[in-house]
Formats: structure tokens, sequence, C-alpha cells
């Protein structure tokens, strides 16, 4: 990525973190006669460099895979792990299975190896730490597709490529070394998947630590920290084999310290410009899920109700009758669903239940199965039919009318005042900048759904973004192992409105949140 890069926006970051680094002397924590002090980086200030320099989207995603994505002037695609620590450094953390590991009790798995006494080093050792490197690694993989997904956008054909961008300050220096100077290499490496079927276990960390092991997948050194769940990696000669973090080198900034750096904060005026930000609004909902609406909405009933004499029910039991390795009471369960009246959430989960007993007793590529699964499902041929839920809509619509579009909220009743063609807005996908027509829709104005390729979005949010397979319920589990459990709307006054996936912290939600 960085050879791909504009000369000047280069220059710019360079000269931005190369100034702050040259203040080092004033966030030192002691003096020492005899060392010059290591330059230093504040990742928050390298993030908002990087965003400021090279037009980057900063991602703020409590659990994301990567922090920026980049696109070229030539469309080239760049999701971005941006990481600074020392040239010396070991292991840095890059993801964190904190709720799935509770979730899934990976502790059961450290504790048979803590049990055994052996060291690490027994067969049964070696495989059941293949067995949470395999865990740990699945989860990894679908978050990292998940990342690329967003900023690749509905083309799914398009490549998207990932790495890491590191800023590595030099380690202090003696001041008898006249000819060293302190310094930052600009360092990068791939960004890739671990490939779960070269996973090598290297065995515990320390003989007093069997829950802490590492792994090599050929590419990458990684290690496990059972207490805090965190998956760490070594950037050291890129696949870890390295003493020195050097061999990410692709630049090297020299940094030239100010002596009183104090004094130079002190000297500095407020010469700031008051400026008109185009973000005139925003609000972030949370992803709250239904089993039968919003993403979930096609796994609901047929819009029409089944008639038993019906022409396709018809069809289905005349194929039925002549398809001797059915079970004996598959048409009564079909009857059941046809003439059932299913109200209640308990009596509508026995329904779906029963619709999947009779969908597995079938053979797939028969008549048979295509005709059943064509009418017990709501969409079952395109099983991608979803729309974006507001939460609390009937009150988020009567106080902001005009946030989606003028007027696109305003409600009698429950029902929409506003023609449709006059709820239909622009809504930009963040990263990818992807724009689709939307509208607001259904009672209350509960639902943000695509005018006219409802099927195209549907399927880039289920497969690309949650990581679903087809047919699959999505589930706070699923969200939770992605990283993803909310969306952001950013309304501008000078461009169309914006739409990103988010995870939101909720012992630290955002101003803008709407529940």
């Amino acid at each position: 990525m960085w050879s791909s890069l504009d000369r000047e926006q280069k220059d710019k970051y360079k000269r931005l973190i190369t100034n702050f680094a040259s203040l080092s002397k004033a966030f030192a924590q002691k003096s020492s006669e005899d060392k010059i002090i290591a330059p230093i980086i504040n990742s928050k200030f390298q993030e908002s460099v990087f965003k400021y320099s090279f037009n980057a989207i900063i991602e703020d995603i409590g659990n994301s895979s990567y922090d920026a994505s980049v696109i070229l002037e030539d469309n080239t695609k760049y999701i971005v792990g941006i990481k600074s620590f020392g040239v010396k450094a070991s292991f840095q953390k890059v993801a964190q299975f904190k709720a799935d590991s509770q979730k899934e009790n990976w502790n059961r798995i450290t504790d048979r190896i803590k049990e055994r006494n052996t060291g690490g080093k027994s067969s049964e050792d070696t495989k059941d730490y293949l067995e949470l490197a395999q865990k740990i690694a699945i989860l990894r993989n679908k978050r990292i597709s998940s990342s690329k997904s967003q900023l690749q956008g509905f083309n799914y054909d398009e490549t998207v490529q990932a790495v890491y961008h590191v800023l590595m300050p030099s380690p202090a220096i003696k001041k008898q070394n006249k000819v060293a100077e302190p310094y930052i290499l600009v360092g990068e490496t791939s960004y890739s998947s671990i490939d779960i079927e070269n996973i090598k276990i290297e065995g515990p960390t320390q003989p007093e630590k069997l829950q802490n092991f590492q792994f090599f997948d050929g590419k990458h050194r990684y290690q496990y920290n059972s207490a805090d769940s965190q998956l760490l990696m070594s950037f050291r000669g890129h696949d870890g084999s390295s003493s020195t973090n050097a061999d990410l080198e692709v630049e090297r900034w020299p940094v030239e310290y100010i002596d009183d750096a104090l004094a130079f904060f002190e000297k500095i005026k407020n010469t700031a410009e008051k400026h008109e930000d185009s973000i005139i609004d925003s609000v972030t909902f949370m992803i709250n899920i239904k089993r039968r609406s919003g993403f979930n909405a096609w796994y609901g009933s047929p819009k029409d109700k089944l008639r038993i004499d019906g022409k396709r029910v018809k069809k289905v039991l005349e194929l039925a009758s002549e398809d001797d390795s059915l079970p004996v009471d598959w048409i009564i369960n079909f009857k059941k669903i046809v003439l059932g009246n299913f109200k209640t959430n308990e009596e509508k989960i026995k329904r779906e239940e029963l619709r999947d007993q009779l969908i597995n007793e079938l053979d797939r590529s028969s008549e048979l199965f295509n005709e059943v699964t064509s009418i017990l499902w709501r969409n079952y041929k395109t099983p991608y039919e979803v729309y974006i839920p507001i939460p609390d809509s009937k009150n988020f619509n009567n106080k902001k009318p005009n946030f989606f579009a003028p007027k696109a909220g305003i409600l009698k009743g429950k029902s929409l005042v506003t023609p449709k063609e006059e709820r239909i807005f622009d809504l930009i996908f963040l990263p990818s900048g992807e724009n689709m027509k939307m509208f607001l829709n259904q009672d209350n104005g509960k639902a943000i759904q695509s005018v006219n390729s409802q099927f195209i979005f549907g399927e880039w949010v289920l497969k690309n973004i949650f990581q679903l397979k087809d047919r699959e319920l999505l589930t706070e589990d699923t969200l939770e192992s992605i990283g993803i459990n909310a969306i952001r709307f950013v309304k501008y006054s000078d461009r169309p409105l914006s739409a990103i996936f988010i995870y939101v912290d909720k012992e630290n939600p955002p101003e803008d949140l709407w529940e």
C-alpha cells in the first residue's frame, strides 16, 4: 500500500508525525542525563493524522478487525490495521474474543490441559490447543471478511487488499553513541486471514501458564492469552522469526527534538478559525434482533395465506402422494402447516420447527423440494429480504420527521402520510461509498428498505457483512462474534446521508444513540 500512496500525502503524514514526535521531551516521564529518549507516537493522533493525510475513513467499531479504510484514485481499496510499537517490541494485540470465550466456555479446553499436567507437550495437549486455535481462527477470519465486505460494497468480485501500517520509534539511545539519532520507521506487512489448514501448535508461552499458547500458520506467528481472551501477533520478520521489527521497514524518518518543548507550547496562540461543519445531524440505532423482521424478515411465513384447495398446495399433495420415500406422517404434518392458525410466538416457532422438519425429510434435488420451499417460506429461493429496523420508530419519526427525507417521517396514526416517491432518499454506505436508493416504509415508519435492489442489498448484508449462510438466522451471538451491533446514520448539509455498521460499547454509548 505505502508505495501506491500519493507522495504529497505521504509527506504531509510524515511532517505531522515527526513534528509531534519532536515535542517528545515534553511528554517524557523522567529525564535521563545519559540517554536520548525514544520518539513518542500517540496512537489516537496517529489515526487522526492518517485520516487527514490520506482521506481515509477511521472505523468506529470496537471489535473491528481494522482501523481505517483507504480508496485510491484508481479505486484500489485497502483495509488498514494501524499500529505503533517499538522496533524491538514483541507480540502485539490484534483481536479480542471475550464474549465468545465466555459463551463457548473456552476455559474448559485449557482446564483439560492444566489437569493433565504434562507441560502442554502431550499429543492430547496439542489436540486441545489446536481445537482452540481453530475456534479463534474462524472468528478472526469472519471479522476480516466482514470488514472487507463493508469496503468492497455490493460488487462481490472487487478486490480489497489488507495491510498493517506500522510506525516504530527507535529505542532510547545512549548519548555516548554520537552516530545514532532518534528515528521513526514506517513499516508494512500483510494483514491476512489465519490459514486454518496449516496451523501448527508451538506450545505454551510459559510452563506455569499452560492456558496461554502460541501457534504458526505459515505466514504469521500468533499468541493467545486466556485471561483477557486476546489474540496477539508477532510482527518480527513478518512471520515472527526475526529478533526485530525492522524487517517491516519501507521508509525511515529522522526525528529532531525541540529542546524546550514546554516553552513551545506556551508560545502557541489560538489562531483556529471557526468553520461550519457539514455534519448537521447523526443517529445511531442498535441492531435489535427480531425472529421474523428486520434483518430476519426473510424468515417469516408467506405473505399470502395458504389454502388447502389452492393450486400450489394441491401440486405439493399430488407429488407427495407419489413419493414412497417420505415418512408416513409427512402429508399430515404438511396439512397442519397449511390449515393451522399460528397466532402466538410459541405457535409460530412450532410451525417453523415443523417446516424445517418437513424440508429436511425431502430430497433437495426433487421437484417436491422446490415446490414446498417456495410456498412455506416468505422467500426461500432468494432468502435476502431484509430491512433496516428503526427502534421506537413512532417517537423517532415524530421527533425527527425530516431526518431521512423532507416530511418522510410524518405519521397519521401508524401510517406514513407522505407518498412513497417523496420518502425516497440516497444512502451512501461507508466505507465502500456504495450509493443505494432507500425509502422509509411500514407501520410507524419502522423500516428502511431499498427501492429497487432489495435482494442485492439483503445478500450483501446477510452473507458478506454478517457472514451468515443462506437461510441462517441473525442472532445476538453472531453480532457479537463479528463485532457489529449498531448502524450509524450521518446527515450532511452538502452530500447524501451516509450509513456505517459499527460496534457500540454499551458501557460507553455514543451521544447520538437512539433506543
